[in-house]
């Protein structure tokens, strides 16, 4: 009885098979829209499929194997959709929006995706700016991360100046409110100083900077990450959280500094 849905998805087609046609489906038909090779590095088995419908995966193009982004295709091999115009747009984004923030942050590095949620965009402008890009898909969210040196922004005995990084805060985000940057959530992620040493090294292999941070803290207990923070940027230019959310989340972050101070205390 388990294997009949099975049966009846994939027929007599082992199912294995049916991923590796899947796969060379998509690269096939994201080559055709783009123009460039891709590779498919997951897809079904325990990366799952989004509906009975469809099958899902994750590819990255070849020129740049750090960019992953999603991909579903129908398990009857016709239609593809895909969300590569999202980091698309999101890298041309990086270096202005890392301009602005070492205005605030002179050790700043930014990382940027965009969230369409459920929506795959259809379009493929590779000019196209944000701007542009939230017009023709309001459902998206632009993901900002702002990696930094906590070294540089604590004293001796790991005390943040929260007032002074508040103020960041609301400059930074005035002016990517003023460049059109709206629905947009920045986080400043202030690194340990031996994490911030190897961020070049770990972007070299990914474009998720903070899940592989992430990664390292679950399997190698490393302190990647000493105090986070940010906001929500609405629509309207609005933020979504107040003087008191920012001290809040300090607050929440501060066993964590201790902690670091403590480790930096033994080394």
């Amino acid at each position: 009885m388990i294997l009949l849905p099975l049966i009846a998805l994939f027929g007599c087609e082992p199912q294995e098979n049916k991923y590796e046609d899947a796969a060379n489906r998509i690269e096939e038909a994201l080559q055709q829209k783009y123009g460039e090779e891709f590779v498919v590095e997951k897809i079904g088995g325990g990366f799952g499929t989004v509906n009975t419908n469809t099958i899902k995966s994750m590819a990255s193009p070849k020129s740049d194997p750090s960019i992953k982004f999603q991909v579903e295709i129908t398990k009857d091999l016709e239609k593809v959709y895909d969300k590569y115009l999202n980091e698309i747009v999101a890298q041309s984004n990086v270096k202005p929006i890392e301009k602005m923030a070492r205005k605030f942050w002179s050790d700043a590095k930014v990382t940027i995706t965009n969230d369409t949620v459920w929506t795959y965009p259809t379009h493929v402008d590779r000019n196209m700016t944000y701007e542009e890009f939230l017009k023709l898909y309001p459902s998206n969210t632009q993901l900002v991360s702002v990696f930094v040196n906590s070294e540089n922004y604590m004293n001796e005995m790991n005390e943040m100046d929260e007032d002074s990084e508040l103020l960041r805060y609301q400059q930074f985000a005035k002016v990517l409110v003023e460049s059109g940057n709206l629905k947009t959530r920045f986080n400043v992620k202030y690194l340990s100083l031996d994490a911030y040493s190897r961020y070049d090294e770990l972007r070299r292999r990914s474009a998720e900077m903070t899940y592989e941070y992430k990664k390292e803290e679950d399997e190698r207990s490393l302190m990647n990450f000493v105090v986070i923070n940010g906001t929500y940027i609405s629509e309207n230019g609005k933020l979504e959280d107040s003087e008191v959310d920012f001290k809040e989340t300090f607050e929440y972050w501060k066993r964590k500094r201790l902690e670091y101070l403590e480790k930096k205390g033994t080394m």
